[in-house]
């Protein structure tokens, strides 16, 4: 079923009256109604050509029905029981769909098959804990619709003002491509900022050695615009890490954190301790 942006608005509002569902902005709920932004994450999926679909947030099934129709599996997550109810209506007769209640970060972290590539309309609550959650998950690809200033922030370059903790950790484990900007009336609710769908595709796996990086990359991030060097020497400190420091301070120079690129993170991260593949 191919439904316009029109369709959308009123369908939306249609099954939320019917089932009872009361948005709850604390779950950071705005649904597509777009069907541009439906084709575009659908056109980035499909070029990835999975095996295996995760999408986090089922919404009311609008993007859920278009992914059941290109791929063979697909699993759904949505928190929200009253909507999960309501997404059946549109998903009754898929084979290929299981609609799981729960948390979609859990889900990912946790999940007994390995995922391959995760789809979804964020919950702007929950953009940067899921992203971590997706690196940590070693599925091999993401689309993902953000808020356009987090998407932004995953292409910054060091010196930015954008350029953040986040950053590090994304372009340490994944490759970052920007797709199309959306406005706020492509949602119902409309949200306050604008949105922007990105593509995440794997260019390191995840273990649990990478521990020690992300609590370094953390501790440094929080004085970014410190003097690399001296705040390095307090993260190990704290952190209990030891290492050359006159080597490591060698290596990140005069510069400031924020002005630290990814490659010499990951560099300090080899000298601290046995690097991960």
């Amino acid at each position: 079923m191919k439904l316009q942006s029109k369709d959308l608005v009123k369908l939306t509002i249609m099954l939320l009256r019917k089932y009872g569902v009361k948005i709850r902005r604390r779950l950071s709920q705005h649904f597509v109604v777009n069907d541009a932004l439906i084709n575009e994450l659908m056109m980035h999926a499909m070029d990835l050509r999975p095996e295996y679909v995760v999408e986090i947030g089922t919404g009311l099934g609008f993007l859920t029905t278009h992914l059941c129709d290109a791929f063979k599996n697909v699993v759904t997550i949505e928190l929200d029981r009253r909507l999960a109810r309501a997404a059946l209506e549109l998903l009754r007769g898929k084979s290929n769909v299981n609609i799981v209640v729960g948390e979609g970060i859990n889900f990912l972290i946790n999940a007994l098959r390995s995922v391959d590539v995760v789809v979804s309309n964020v919950p702007y609550g929950i953009t940067g804990p899921l992203i971590m959650s997706v690196i940590k998950s070693n599925c091999r690809a993401a689309v993902l619709t953000i808020q356009d200033e987090v998407a932004l922030r995953l292409k910054a370059s060091p010196g930015s003002r954008e350029y953040s903790r986040l950053t590090v950790m994304v372009n340490t484990f994944m490759d970052v491509e920007l797709g199309g900007k959306y406005l706020p009336e492509d949602f119902y609710p409309p949200p306050k900022v604008s949105s922007r769908v990105v593509v995440l595709r794997r260019v390191r796996r995840w273990s649990y050695d990478w521990e020690v990086y992300e609590g370094i990359v953390k501790c440094l991030f929080n004085q970014r615009r410190r003097l690399a060097k001296k705040v390095l020497s307090r993260c190990l400190n704290e952190l209990r890490i030891y290492g050359d420091i006159y080597d490591l301070i060698n290596l990140v120079g005069d510069r400031r954190v924020y002005q630290l690129p990814v490659n010499t993170l990951i560099e300090v991260f080899r000298k601290l301790a046995p690097f991960p593949s």
